[in-house]
């Protein structure tokens, strides 16, 4: 009698597991999370012993988590250690620049994917977004709107284009929470995610494009007009 046959016909069904996240992992995962929803202020140093202390973690993987989120661009190395980038009106012309150019592609991307990745993780993303808006909550609807950001980009195919707009966009994480403070700037949001969404969801390509060039067109005029006037640094 064959063995391996039989164990492999005795029903047994193993469900796969994820692999348990490193330290590095969690002390990355951590600080990156209060990065995105701006609870460092811009210019701010993160103290190595000061995190190594309170997360109760050895050194090496703070170290190499801090060495990940700057190379994200979520943070600047400096002689002294890590601070939080601090942007002037010409850095954040320059990331809509690179916006532009990118993020009309990844949306067609995101739009010719025929898959239901990401989608119902989407519309979560703006109906909490409008519950946020209703009550003027500007970091949970921030957490929303990383959300509803994050799930259409994985919908692309091109992993280099996503790392290129990732470290473009974590760059505006700084004055990101000024700019959603605006409740005009709140609604075009909603408007626009919703016409994005339409669009993927009906697998309109050329439409997908449309709009979130569009977006980020508009997204920078706002930008300028309301928080950006001449020589002035973001703080």
């Amino acid at each position: 009698m064959n063995t391996a046959k039989k164990r492999n016909d005795s029903g047994m069904k193993l469900t796969p597991f994820e692999r348990p996240a490193t330290i590095k992992e969690h002390v990355y995962n951590t600080l990156r999370e209060q990065l995105l929803h701006n609870e460092h202020k811009p210019n701010g140093r993160l103290v190595e012993k000061q995190i190594t202390d309170q997360l109760g973690v050895s050194r090496t993987p703070v170290r190499e988590a801090l060495s990940w989120l700057a190379s994200d661009g979520l943070l600047v190395a400096t002689k002294h250690g890590y601070k939080v980038p601090e942007f002037t009106r010409e850095d954040v012309l320059n990331v809509f620049e690179v916006r532009m150019l990118l993020e009309p592609m990844a949306a067609r991307q995101a739009a010719d994917n025929r898959t239901d990745i990401g989608l119902a993780e989407m519309q979560r993303a703006i109906d909490e977004e409008k519950g946020a808006h209703s009550k003027g909550a500007v970091q949970p609807f921030l957490r929303a709107n990383v959300r509803f950001r994050e799930n259409w980009l994985k919908r692309t195919r091109n992993p280099l284009l996503l790392a290129l707009l990732a470290r473009a966009v974590h760059s505006l994480q700084a004055i990101r929470i000024r700019t959603l403070s605006e409740k005009s700037i709140r609604e075009f949001i909603i408007e626009r995610q919703e016409a994005l969404l339409a669009a993927i969801k009906a697998g309109n390509a050329d439409e997908a494009e449309r709009i979130q060039l569009g977006t980020v067109q508009e997204s920078g005029r706002l930008m300028r007009e309301i928080l950006l006037p001449e020589e002035t640094t973001v703080t």
